[in-house]
């Protein structure tokens, strides 16, 4: 063999040898991106590429072979094939599944917005807790904001215990002033009780904005936890009677908890980030609203903040300079925020929150309200307020280690908050919504359990559910009676303003005025829908004593009525709650049936179920009887008319 003839075979073996290397790296590259865990579809592939198979599965192992052509001739294999054998898989939520829980979502929502409005349709009075806001927001829609418009706000007459903050009012006002322009222009207004047209859009705004807020805990629990959860979460929320009652409710607790969620959305957003940047941003817009709730509304938010960002620190997600630049920024725009607007309202300088602070922590002065144990939190008021979240949630501290970073700040807030010996359930309602997650995360685990025995327990814990929903519903129409002041000035109106020709001048007094008065029900308020022809006055005087002192006043609210009765007449008795009875059932079986047959006859030949007519039936027909008694005395003086 020549020299030449040997150069060209090595040539040709090399080339051979390098046509086989590519050859065998393609296969090894196939063979890569094909092992480990594949989710989408499990397909079988000819040498073409064209799909012959597919079908939706989570692939978890993947064998495959390889037969060609070049490498093993074999009379059935002219092309690539490539099978993909799976050894285990399990589907994946198909897009009806998907779709079926957007449903689900969107109903859940509509739900729960309608049980908030309709509980302040049914209690659409307040209390003197939560006075000054509601006054505050009737003040700035009535005169305006203009320094002489401010001296005949009701709190420079009324200041209150300690000073609030006019932050929550004024944007409440601002949200309420384009739809009271419209309940004056059109005549959808007149349907609603008088004089409370006004106090009812601006609860229902509130109660928008307390809902938004717990939408958004919603949103960043899907982020966290998937959409089942998200979902649980509000049906849990929807049962639960305290935040449902109060989401309309003018208390500087509720602007602060809207404020609270907003910060829990960003928090769990930021826990399901991989991106450093992402998370310490959401952590920083976190500390944000928490250090603006806490300088605008509520003091005590600062120590649910506390051991949230020394978490944080810990975990290692945010640092500590960065974290304290952040919480000073926040916390100085939020001080002249409170500073500008309360020094303009309260015509002196004022940081209203401040002094909140200094009144209850510093000096002591809360315990005038009341003394309880250290652990009240823990064995009356958060049980009370939490229902069967609360244990669902201990369960989820076990099965979820990823609940555990939100369980944890908030078993410290409440330990540390029973230092203060004064306590209520609205001081801690902050921890609900974590609760709330606790259970549906509960819940949603329960759900995904294929057993016979837990399928039985989710009918259980649903059930469970149905009753606290019924609970709800019960305490709410039992609170609609604790408000007999609100309903004594409502029923005043309407029994005098078709035939009183004079000038009317009534007297509130204390009761009357912590049980649901408020300038909203007066008829000199710009918020009513009707003018009578001559101004009514009103006057919550507290400095009268003898006889002598009420008898320039035409009309009395009082609930002392003996001490008038030589001057005024009672025009009627306005009955509030006083308790629960029982009512037999052999009474129930003979006074029910008859009742619901009379009713059910009167309806269809009226096509209308009153009020009255379910006050009736549930008389009729409940076990569980609401005892009232007088609570207030609407009286007219004698001789005016």
């Amino acid at each position: 063999m020549t020299t030449s003839e040997m150069e060209e075979q090595g040539n040709a073996t090399a080339q051979h040898q390098h046509q086989q290397h590519q050859h065998q790296q393609q296969n090894d590259h196939n063979n890569s991106a094909l092992n480990g865990d594949i989710s989408g579809h499990s397909i079988l592939l000819n040498g073409n590429g064209s799909t012959l198979k597919a079908r939706r599965k989570t692939i978890k192992t993947v064998q495959f072979q390889i037969h060609d052509s070049q490498a093993s001739p074999t009379p059935s294999s002219s092309s690539t094939e490539i099978i993909y054998k799976f050894s285990s898989s399990s589907s994946s939520p198909s897009l009806w599944a998907t779709s079926s829980l957007i449903v689900l979502e969107g109903i859940v929502h509509i739900l729960v917005l309608s049980l908030v409005l309709l509980h302040i349709w049914i209690a659409p009075y307040t209390k003197v807790e939560e006075s000054f806001n509601l006054q505050a927001v009737h003040d700035i829609l009535t005169f305006g904001v203009s320094p002489e418009s401010v001296k005949q706000y009701d709190h420079l007459e009324f200041p209150g215990v300690v000073p609030r903050t006019f932050v929550g009012p004024l944007l409440l006002a601002a949200c309420s002033w384009p739809i009271m322009i419209l309940a004056r222009l059109f005549t959808f207004a007149s349907a609603a009780p008088k004089g409370l047209v006004g106090q009812i859009i601006v609860r229902s705004i509130l109660g928008l904005f307390t809902f938004l807020g717990w939408y958004q805990v919603s949103r960043g629990i899907q982020y966290q936890f998937g959409k089942l959860t998200s979902i649980l979460f509000m049906i849990v929320s929807g049962v639960q009677f305290h935040w449902l009652f109060y989401a309309g409710r003018t208390l500087p607790n509720t602007f602060a908890l809207i404020v609270v969620n907003v910060a829990y959305s960003y928090w769990m957003q930021a826990s399901s980030q991989k991106s450093r940047v992402f998370t310490e941003k959401c952590l920083f817009r976190m500390i944000d609203c928490f250090v603006l709730a806490t300088v605008l509304f509520r003091s005590e938010i600062l120590l649910l903040l506390g051991p949230i960002i020394l978490l944080e620190l810990i975990m290692a997600r945010i640092q500590l300079i960065s974290t304290i630049l952040e919480g000073m920024k926040a916390g100085l725009a939020s001080l002249a925020i409170a500073i500008v607007v309360d020094s303009w309202f309260w015509r002196q300088w004022m940081w209203a929150e401040g002094a909140v602070f200094w009144f209850n922590a510093v000096q002591g002065k809360s315990v005038a309200w009341g003394v309880s144990p250290w652990h009240t939190y823990f064995t009356s008021l958060v049980p009370k307020i939490s229902g069967i979240a609360l244990p669902l949630a201990l369960v989820a501290v076990v099965i979820e280690p990823r609940f555990r970073r939100y369980m944890i700040p908030a078993t410290v807030f409440v330990t540390a908050y029973s230092i203060l010996e004064h306590k209520e359930w609205r001081f801690v309602v902050y921890t609900v919504p974590i609760l709330n997650l606790g259970a549906a995360i509960t819940l949603s685990w329960v759900l995904k359990q294929k057993t016979l025995a837990y399928r039985f327990l989710v009918v259980i814990l649903f059930g469970i559910l149905g009753l606290s929903f019924i609970s709800s519903t019960v305490q709410s129409l039992i609170s609609s009676f604790n408000y007999p002041g609100g309903q004594a000035l409502q029923r005043l109106h309407e029994l005098e303003l078709p035939h009183f020709s004079a000038v009317a001048m009534v007297h509130i007094d204390g009761a009357a005025a912590e049980t649901g008065c408020s300038r909203f029900g007066e008829l000199a308020s710009s918020s009513s829908p009707i003018a009578p022809e001559n101004p009514w006055t009103y006057s919550k005087n507290e400095s009268h004593k003898k006889h002598q002192d009420y008898l320039h006043y035409t009309h009395l609210l009082t609930s002392i009525p003996e001490f008038h009765k030589h001057d005024y007449i009672v025009l009627e008795q306005i009955n509030g709650f006083a308790g629960l009875t029982r009512t037999p059932l052999s009474k129930i079986k003979e006074t029910c049936p008859a009742t619901f047959k009379e009713i059910s006859t009167n309806t269809e030949r009226q096509a209308l179920l009153s009020k009255d007519k379910v006050i009736r039936l549930w008389r009729e027909c409940s076990p569980l009887q609401i005892m009232t008694e007088g609570k207030i005395w609407i009286m007219r003086r004698y001789g005016a008319v």
